[in-house]
């Protein structure tokens, strides 16, 4: 295989006797794509003349004769194809950093925007034209659909059905930013399959929801496919996640980008996921006893809304080199738990009597400092890091030694504990940079793309890897990165809430693998892994992994069962 670099021809008589270009069992990249990308084509064979040597030849590839969606039979596919994706934030959101603790304050103030108003307005809006508000009025919706008391009808009792079904009919009041991202999930397919579309895609819908919730989901896609007129219903799920009974074809894309397509019992039978139930190694090193010293220590700690709790009488002690599983069903209040833990939440000031962090009360933290003792990766990070352009791998992983989301220093690995920069070559510039290039090599394509960990792929993709810019990584990659750094600072605690969202199979292992037993912890650093998927942790019991549960807001630790 073969990259490909073209430059005109400058003897003109030349070109006429020979093909401007000439592909010779090559593959082709997108432009800009670093080394380990996948290429668009392989084993290309083609040539290409003109009798025009300095003009470009562009030539684009023919559309297809019925266009994209050949069943529309030229319907306006944005009207009858509805795209659900839980990808996180794009590029297109810009480089600013979004404050996502301030939904946590925002929650108290009476005209924040309900989950009714944001997604089903119409629900909302009474039908006598005098008794609309200004503020309620809704011009993008047609005059003739308002009309329609009967369709309208139908269209209502339909969302009761789903509403109910779906468990959102107690939140529909309540402002989007005090739900929790799995209500939010739920409350988007709810809106795709409001809106009776002739295609529904559904990028991973079942990450981020709790097990009742996934069953809830599927089911309701199986009412679909069984309806009078069921859509058609494209799912993009992980290798993990289950295929429902009534899927008739798959489409297995590879971590090497090849795709196979076809019935799914011929495609599924002709592979086996790795990740899936996936187990640790027995022989893997094991974290140690805790220690006595207690990181974070929650007593009768209490969060509330008005007349509405979400956390009551929290009790719980996070201990020097434990490892936690939390685990909870969506809105059990598990991301407040965690803006406590993290001192993100306002109210960990009012609670610091009840909340202590590294044997201090949270009031007596300040953020920066106390945020650089602890790594995360959560979904709110990752929608809100900024994507800014010229922003290299290198520099998101190095922020973490500062506690912040800007690079600082000379070597970008930030700045010395007095603010100042760091001796140059001196003793904690070297270690800080050993250490970018040991989470680069343990858990960057190195990593990924070798088998097992053998170490077989060129050393070079992680210098490579460190200088593509952030902006262009996929939501995969990103996950990656920004894994590294809640890892690379080695602060005391770590905080893993879906961690491995987006990640390709290849990923999954290596960040397994890494925390395990290839130095993503050391001994004394804390774990707390946040996931609906029990196989996704990566210890078990065996390993002395501890798990907590949080009910509509109560918390106990949940002990190993007994043998049966």
């Amino acid at each position: 295989m073969s990259r490909l670099f073209l430059r005109p021809f400058q003897n003109s008589a030349l070109a006429q006797e020979q093909p401007i270009l000439r592909i010779q069992n090559s593959a082709i990249y997108p432009l800009g794509a670093g080394t380990p990308s996948s290429p668009l084509f392989r084993d290309r064979e083609n040539s290409f003349t003109s009798g025009s040597p300095r003009s470009p030849t562009h030539i684009p590839p023919p559309p297809p004769p019925d266009g994209l969606f050949p069943f529309l039979r030229g319907r306006d596919p944005h009207k009858s194809v509805s795209l659900v994706s839980f990808a996180h934030r794009s590029r297109a959101a810009g480089g600013a950093f979004v404050d996502f603790s301030a939904r946590y304050g925002a929650v108290r103030e009476e005209d924040k925007r309900t989950l009714r108003e944001t997604f089903f307005p119409e629900t909302a809006k009474p039908w006598h034209t005098l008794a609309i508000p200004a503020f309620h009025s809704q011009p993008d919706i047609p005059l003739s659909e308002q009309l329609d008391e009967e369709r309208e009808g139908a269209r209502r009792a339909l969302f009761e059905e789903l509403t109910g079904l779906m468990g959102l009919r107690e939140f529909l009041d309540l402002p989007v930013v005090a739900l929790s991202n799995g209500q939010t999930r739920k409350a988007r397919i709810l809106k795709a399959l409001l809106d009776q579309p002739e295609l529904l895609i559904l990028d991973e819908p079942l990450t981020g929801l709790d097990a009742p919730t996934r069953g809830l989901v599927l089911s309701l896609l199986q009412k679909l496919h069984f309806s009078v007129k069921p859509p058609h219903v494209i799912v993009g799920s992980r290798m993990q996640d289950p295929i429902p009974d009534w899927t008739t074809h798959v489409a297995l894309i590879t971590g090497r980008g090849t795709v196979k397509v076809g019935r799914k019992e011929e495609v599924i039978s002709t592979y086996t996921s790795s990740s899936h139930c996936w187990t640790p190694p027995i022989d893997a090193s094991r974290p140690k006893h805790e220690s006595e010293e207690v990181l974070v220590d929650m007593s009768n700690l209490n969060v509330s809304y008005g007349n509405r709790k979400v956390l009551k009488n929290i009790n719980w002690k996070v201990h020097a080199n434990s490892r936690w599983h939390l685990l909870g069903s969506n809105g059990a209040g598990k991301t407040t738990l965690l803006a406590m833990l993290t001192g993100d939440h306002p109210q960990s000031y009012t609670q610091s009597s009840h909340l202590q962090h590294f044997s201090r009360p949270r009031a007596k933290w300040p953020t920066p400092l106390l945020h650089a003792r602890i790594g995360r990766v959560s979904p709110e990070l990752h929608n809100a890091y900024p994507r800014r352009a010229g922003v290299k791998v290198w520099d998101v992983v190095g922020t973490a030694f500062d506690g912040g989301f800007v690079p600082r220093g000379r070597r970008r690995v930030g700045l010395g504990v007095d603010g100042k920069e760091l001796e140059e070559g001196g003793e904690e510039e070297c270690a800080r940079v050993e250490r970018m290039w040991h989470v680069l090599e343990g858990l960057g394509p190195t990593a990924w793309l070798s088998t097992e960990g053998s170490g077989q792929t060129d050393k070079s993709f992680s210098q490579t890897f460190a200088d593509r810019q952030f902006v262009d990584l996929s939501p995969g990659e990103q996950s990656v990165v920004l894994l590294m750094r809640a890892l690379v600072n080695q602060p005391p605690l770590v905080l893993l809430d879906e961690a491995w969202a987006g990640m390709d199979e290849g990923m999954v292992r290596a960040a397994r693998r890494y925390l395990r037993s290839g130095g993503g912890l050391k001994d004394g650093q804390a774990c707390v892994v946040i996931s609906h998927w029990e196989d996704e942790v990566p210890w078990g019991w065996e390993d002395g992994v501890r798990r907590f549960q949080l009910v509509d807001g109560t918390g106990r630790e949940l002990f190993r069962p007994g043998p049966q």
